[in-house]
C-alpha cells in the first residue's frame, strides 16, 4: 500500500482478489465498489495481506467495514514500519518484529538468487562460500541488502574472480566503470545494472522497460547516502523545506502539488548543479536562473516558465540538459546556440515554432525534442545527435528537411511527422535511414485524415494520387536491419509499406514492437509479422476500412525460417485491436492452418468493432492468455478438451452475456460443484452458461446450465440434478 492510497484502485484490488466478477472490478464508483466488496466476502473466510501499510487510515475508513461480514476464522496481516500503525489497526499482541538473517539464511538467500537448480547451489557451496560469506557480512544481515547483491552476482556468473572484485569494489565504492564514448550505451548500461541488482523494479505497463520505481526503503537509503549533496523536497515534508534554508545542495529534487512552493526558496541554492521541479511552482516576474551559474541540469515539469526564466537560460554556460513547458518556444530558442556544452534539449509546449538557425551552433546536442514546424538548412552539422523526435518533412524547390537526416548516422530514436509533404520519392531516399546502424527505435507519422469517430473527416475522403504518393514515399523509408520498435501513425496508403508485408520483413529479427494508427485507407493488417522472431507487442488502433482479418495473418510463408521452429508469432505476448470500426470477420482455424501460432500470448484487446465472434484458433491455440479485453463481448464458445480450469481472463478481463464451453469431464465435474466448484468465480458474473463434456463416442452427454438472474443452477453429472 502507498503512502497516497488510491480508494478506489484498493477497493478494485480487493474485489478481483476476492473472486468478484469483471464487471463489478471494473466499475469506478466507490459507492458501488463497497457494496459489491460485501457481497463477495460476506459469510467466507479470507486471509488478506496488507503489505508496506503507512497509516491505519485505509484499513479504518475504507476496509473495515467490508471485511466485517467475512466468516469467523478470517484473518488479517499487515506488514509496516511503524508500530504505531499496528497498534492503531488493534493488531494482536505481540506483534512480530523482523530480525535481521543469520548468516546460514543470509547466504541461503543468496545461493537462491544466484543459482537457478539444487545443482547449482551445491556448487556455490563448494566453490564460493567463503567469499560469499564475506559479502554476506557487508549486507549486514538485511534481506533487501542480500537480494540486490544476488542480483549483481547472478549477471556476474560464478568465477570467483567476480565475487571477489565485487566484495573490493562494488560494496566499498558503489560505482560503474566503463571507458565508452557512448553515453547513451553507458546510461542504458547504468539502467539495467539498477535493474539487475533489484534497485529499481520495471512497471510492468510498459513494454520496453522504460518506466520504473523505487522501493520506499531503497529510496531511504539512497536519500540517507546522498544527504550532505542531494536533497529532496515534498511539499508534505516541513523538516526538509527546513534543510533547504539551512545548507547548500549539488542536487535538488521539488515535488509540489500547488503553487504555494515559491521560486525564492530555491534561489538561495547557488552552489547547485542540478534543479529539478515537479509539480505547479509558484514564479513571479524577475525571478530568475542567473544565480545557478553552476547548473548542468534543470528539469521543470508541469510549471510553465516565465519570460524572466527564459531570458535568463542562455547564460547558464555549464547547462547539458534541460527539459522544461515554456508557452514562449520562441523567446526561448533565441539565443539556444550560446549554450555550447549542451547536450539535452526537450520543450513540452503547444505551440509550434521555426527552429532557429542558431541551433546549427549546438554540435554537443545528442537529444532533440521541441514542438517545430520547420527546421534549418545545414541542419545535418548536428552529427552527435542520438534521439531525434518531431522532426518534420518540408519541402522548398529541390531541397527537402529529409535530406538533412542523411549524415546523421549516430542516430538510435528517430521520429518523423508530416511526411505527406514529402513531393518526391527521390527524396525520401536522401534520408538514408537503411544505413542508420544504430536505430532502435522509428516512428513515421503522416498528418491523420481520421475524426474523433475513428472515421475520415473528408467526405470525398482521400484522393488515388495521395494514397498512392504515401505509399512510395514511405517505401523509400526502409529502415536498417537492427530496428527494435516501430511506430506508424496516420499512414493513409492502401498498402503498408513493402519492406513491412513482404518477405523481406522476416529480416527484422531484432523487431519486438510494432504499433500502426489511423491507417485511414488500409484495406487489410500485414501478413508477414507472423514471421518476426522477436516480436512481443502488436498494437492497431483507429483502422476504419479493414473488415476482415482472414489465415495469413497468422499463415508463415514457405520459405520462413520460423516454420522450422514451428510457430508464427513465437514470442508474442500483448496484441491489442483497438477502433477497427467496421471489422466483422475474424478468420482463424486452426485446422486448416496447421502451423502452431501466438503460443505465448498473454493479453489481448479488442474494442469498437463489429466482430461477431472470435476465431477457434485463438482457444485452441492461444494457451498463455492470461488476460482478455474485450468490453462488448457478448458472446464466447470456448472448446478445449486439454485445459485443467478455466482461463483466468474469464475472471479479471471478459464479462459475456453468453458463455458455451465443451470441456473434459474432469473440468465439468468442477464445474458441477456450483458455488464450492474452484472455478466458480470464473463463471457467477456470466448471465447464461451452457457447458459440456463427452462420453467415448456421446457428444456432449454430461452438461452444466447456469442463469444468474433469476438464478438457476442444473448439471446431469452423477446422473443428478441439482440447485447449488
Amino acid at each position: 500500500m502507498t503512502q497516497e492510497v488510491n480508494e478506489v484502485e484498493l477497493l478494485r484490488t480487493a474485489l478481483k482478489s476476492a473472486g468478484a466478477g469483471a464487471g463489478d472490478a471494473r466499475d469506478s464508483n466507490k459507492t458501488l465498489l463497497v457494496p459489491a466488496l460485501v457481497d463477495a466476502i460476506r459469510n467466507k473466510r479470507f486471509f488478506l495481506v496488507l503489505d508496506d501499510v503507512w497509516s491505519e487510515r485505509a484499513w479504518d475508513k475504507l476496509l473495515k467495514a467490508p471485511f466485517s461480514h467475512g466468516a469467523a476464522g478470517s484473518r488479517v496481516l499487515l506488514t509496516t514500519r511503524h508500530d504505531g500503525v499496528a497498534r492503531g489497526m488493534q493488531a494482536a499482541y505481540p506483534l512480530h518484529h523482523v530480525d535481521k538473517l543469520n548468516p546460514e539464511d543470509a547466504w541461503s538467500l543468496l545461493k537462491r538468487q544466484v543459482a537457478s537448480s539444487e545443482m547449482e547451489e551445491l556448487e556455490i557451496d563448494d566453490t564460493l562460500k567463503d567469499i560469499g560469506m564475506k559479502i554476506i557480512d557487508k549486507c549486514d544481515g538485511l534481506p533487501l541488502a542480500v537480494k540486490v547483491m544476488g542480483g549483481l552476482l547472478r549477471r556476474m556468473g560464478r568465477r570467483r574472480a567476480d565475487w571477489e572484485q565485487v566484495l573490493q569494489d562494488f560494496i566499498r565504492e558503489g560505482f560503474l566503470h566503463g571507458d565508452t564514448n557512448d553515453l547513451e550505451k553507458l546510461g542504458q548500461d547504468c539502467y539495467k545494472e539498477l535493474i539487475y541488482r533489484n534497485l529499481i523494479e520495471p512497471d510492468a505497463g510498459y513494454a520496453d522497460e522504460r518506466v520504473s520505481s523505487m522501493h520506499d526503503v531503497v529510496r531511504s537509503f539512497a536519500q540517507n547516502l546522498a544527504r550532505d549533496e542531494a536533497l529532496v523536497v515534498s511539499f508534505r515534508d516541513e523538516i526538509t523545506k527546513g534543510a533547504l534554508k539551512s545548507q547548500k545542495f549539488l542536487r535538488l529534487f521539488v515535488e509540489t502539488n500547488h503553487d504555494e512552493f515559491g521560486w525564492k526558496i530555491i534561489q538561495g541554492q547557488k552552489s547547485l548543479r542540478t534543479l529539478i521541479v515537479i509539480g505547479e511552482l509558484k514564479i513571479n516576474p524577475g525571478d530568475s536562473l542567473i544565480n545557478f551559474s553552476n547548473l548542468r541540469t534543470l528539469h521543470i515539469q508541469d510549471t510553465n516558465c516565465t519570460a524572466s526564466l527564459v531570458e535568463s537560460l542562455h547564460q547558464l554556460k555549464h547547462l547539458r540538459y534541460i527539459f522544461v513547458y515554456c508557452s514562449d518556444i520562441a523567446r526561448l530558442l533565441r539565443n539556444i546556440g550560446k549554450l555550447k556544452l549542451l547536450q539535452h534539449l526537450e520543450i513540452m509546449s503547444e505551440n509550434y515554432v521555426k527552429l532557429p538557425d542558431c541551433i546549427v551552433k549546438l554540435g554537443q546536442l545528442r537529444f532533440l525534442n521541441i514542438p517545430v514546424t520547420s527546421i534549418p538548412r545545414r541542419f545535418s552539422r548536428l552529427t552527435n545527435l542520438r534521439n531525434l523526435f518531431m522532426f518534420p518533412a518540408q519541402a522548398d524547390g529541390d531541397w527537402c528537411s529529409l535530406q538533412e537526416l542523411g549524415p546523421l548516422t549516430q542516430l538510435q530514436e528517430l521520429s518523423l511527422k508530416n511526411l505527406e509533404n514529402v513531393p518526391a520519392t527521390s527524396l525520401a531516399t536522401k534520408a538514408r535511414l537503411g544505413e542508420k546502424s544504430h536505430l532502435s527505435y522509428l516512428r513515421l507519422e503522416c498528418s491523420s485524415r481520421l475524426g474523433e469517430d475513428g472515421l475520415v473527416e473528408d467526405e470525398n475522403g482521400v484522393s488515388e494520387e495521395e494514397q498512392r504518393r504515401t505509399e512510395e514515399v514511405l517505401d523509400e523509408l526502409t529502415p536498417p536491419l537492427c530496428l527494435e520498435n516501430i511506430d506508424i501513425v496516420g499512414y493513409f496508403g492502401q498498402r503498408l509499406p513493402r519492406w513491412m508485408t513482404s518477405r523481406a520483413a522476416s529480416a527484422y529479427e531484432r523487431l519486438t514492437i510494432v504499433t500502426v494508427e489511423d491507417l485511414a485507407c488500409c484495406t487489410r493488417l500485414p501478413d508477414s509479422l507472423c514471421q518476426l522472431p522477436c516480436l512481443n507487442v502488436f498494437q492497431v488502433a483507429r483502422a476504419p476500412v479493414i473488415k476482415r482479418v482472414g489465415p495469413e495473418f497468422v499463415t508463415m510463408q514457405p520459405s520462413s525460417s520460423q516454420r522450422r521452429h514451428g510457430h508464427a508469432f513465437p514470442r508474442l505476448k500483448a496484441m491489442n485491436l483497438l477502433g477497427m470500426v467496421e471489422w466483422e470477420e475474424w478468420e482463424w482455424d486452426q485446422q486448416l492452418n496447421n502451423v502452431p501460432a501466438m503460443p505465448a500470448l498473454e493479453e489481448l484487446m479488442v474494442h469498437n468493432y463489429k466482430l461477431r465472434s472470435l476465431p477457434p484458433g485463438l482457444s485452441s491455440q492461444a494457451m498463455a492468455l492470461t488476460s482478455m479485453g474485450v468490453p462488448a463481448l457478448q458472446r464466447l464458445h470456448l472448446e478445449d478438451y486439454d485445459m485443467e480450469q478455466l482461463p483466468r481472463y474469464l475472471q479479471q478481463d471478459v464479462s459475456p452475456r453468453h458463455l458455451q464451453l465443451d470441456c473434459s469431464l474432469e473440468l465439468l465435474t468442477s464445474i458441477a460443484l456450483g458455488k464450492s466448484s474452484p472455478e466458480w468465480s470464473k463463471l457467477s458474473h456470466v448471465q447464461h452458461v451452457k457447458a459440456y463434456a463427452d462420453q467415448g463416442d456421446i457428444e456432449r452427454k454430461w452438461h452444466v446450465f447456469y442463469t444468474r438472474d433469476p438464478y438457476s443452477f442444473e448439471t446431469n453429472i452423477d446422473n443428478s440434478s441439482s440447485s447449488s
